[in-house]
């Protein structure tokens, strides 16, 4: 599913070249559930946008759902996004003057896919907004908005979902109802998940759990322990 090869990732910085990634190896497989933590600036949110095709690697191979990602232009990685990928983030992004069920139909028309508004209403109707598919984000709550930006995630039906801070806007209590959501609904689409949070339970509750610190990672069996401790190989 995930096959990353010493890979890094260095961006232009006012001052010269900043390394974001330094050597990240990793190897996800199919159907699994693994999180990454660690402080801001450790390189948490690039490594999601490598593995999602968002960022190009400077160096190393990122092999994902059985792609190169390297090999492929612009126009290939976003095909390869609308086929393979469901992201959600943070901030929900969806499309201000778009009903719910519009916002969630948009990646199905833009692959082409027949009954979209149909499909959508479905996704919907799973995340528990059957009742709100015809409002606009400004009439959703964080949470309503949250749930129709999961439902489009899932709306080309990905094998793989990417979840960057997914709950980071959200109080607490909407916070775990929709982490819920999203481990109940991804497991009934039998898609993989990688998050990215701070929240230590959440990643707790994953299959694998990797820390990320100053750009390198390893994976770890307890959550709260220190990033610099943290010794043990990812692969």
């Amino acid at each position: 599913m995930i096959d990353l090869e010493d890979v890094h990732l260095v961006l232009e910085g006012p001052n010269g070249p900043v390394p974001i990634l330094r050597g990240i190896d990793l190897e996800v497989e199919a159907g699994t559930t693994a999180s990454v933590v660690g402080p801001s600036g450790s390189g948490k949110s690039s490594l999601l946008a490598i593995i999602g095709g968002i960022e190009r690697a400077s160096r190393g191979r990122v092999v994902v759902c059985g792609e190169d990602l390297g090999r492929l232009d612009e126009d290939a990685l976003a095909r390869f996004r609308r086929r393979h990928v469901g992201f959600l983030f943070q901030a929900f992004h969806l499309v201000p003057a778009m009903t719910a069920r519009e916002n969630v139909a948009l990646p199905m028309e833009l692959a082409g896919r027949p009954r979209a508004l149909a499909r959508a209403a479905e996704l919907l109707a799973e995340v528990g907004l059957a009742h709100r598919m015809d409002h606009f984000p400004a009439q959703l709550s964080g949470g309503e908005q949250q749930r129709v930006a999961l439902a489009r995630a899932l709306a080309n039906e990905p094998e793989l979902l990417l979840a960057d801070e997914p709950t980071g806007n959200l109080d607490a209590a909407t916070g775990r109802a929709i982490v819920e959501l999203l481990f109940a609904v991804r497991a009934r689409h039998g898609a993989t998940l990688v998050l990215v949070t701070h929240d230590a339970r959440l990643a707790a509750r994953c299959a694998r759990r990797f820390v990320m610190d100053a750009g390198r990672l390893a994976e770890t069996t307890a959550i709260d322990v220190a990033p610099s401790s943290v010794a043990s190989p990812v692969r």
